[in-house]
């Protein structure tokens, strides 16, 4: 089984650099310059961006508010167990994406290209118009919806309409071309999966250790 998912996880990872690669090569430049004719949007998006910190600090109160929880010997409901995990994943995602991918990349944003017409990837360079591979908002809230697509099947169709809504508004407002939002979807449901992965290794442990446990059943 372990072997199964490391493939299709290999699949996955190569499907997404084609499609990356593909959108940086045909689709990322025209795409800017259509949604750069829509100044309203811009306008209003630019102002009061989401900014990254404020999600940490909501992930972090969640955190902790499971672990005061369980301290008075009180055991995770689904939601707290479910929140617990997003804001693990959360931060995962943002230590992934925010300190060290986007320098690694260093790719500028599309209001630079569409002012100045500067585009393409400056590796290894800090600074705010270097920041646009991959999308940290989008990031942000794949390891988010990730987790929860997984606790909470019932509202998929929610999730995606979050992700397309989230893209548009991204795109829409100049923060970041499609292939940064594709690749910060990716790395986002990474982390996710990879959190609940840990975790259920943890009540596996704990649960051969005591033998009063179990995993937790993702359907």
């Amino acid at each position: 089984m372990r072997r199964q998912t490391l493939r299709n996880w290999f699949g996955a990872s190569l499907g997404l650099v084609a499609v990356v690669v593909l959108s940086i090569r045909y689709i990322d430049r025209p795409l800017a310059r259509l949604t750069g004719t829509l100044p309203l949007f811009h306008h209003f998006l630019t102002r009061a961006p989401v900014s990254f910190p404020i999600l940490v600090i909501l992930a972090g109160v969640a955190i902790m508010l499971a672990l005061g929880h369980r301290f008075l010997g009180k055991p995770f409901s689904r939601w707290m167990t479910a929140g617990t995990i997003a804001g693990l994943a959360l931060i995962l995602s943002v230590m992934l994406t925010e300190y060290g991918l986007k320098f690694i990349f260093g790719r500028t944003l599309p209001s630079a290209y569409l002012q100045s017409g500067q585009y393409g990837f400056h590796w290894f360079q800090e600074g705010d118009k270097f920041g646009s591979f991959p999308s940290g908002h989008t990031d942000q809230a794949a390891a988010i919806l990730s987790v929860l697509w997984v606790f909470y099947p019932r509202w998929r169709w929610a999730y995606v309409i979050v992700l397309f809504l989230l893209s548009f508004a991204l795109m829409a407002g100049q923060w970041h071309f499609l292939s940064d939002i594709i690749a910060g979807g990716y790395v986002g449901t990474v982390a996710g999966a990879a959190t609940m992965s840990i975790w259920n290794a943890v009540l596996r442990r704990r649960r051969d250790r005591t033998d009063d446990g179990s995993t937790i059943a993702f359907n």
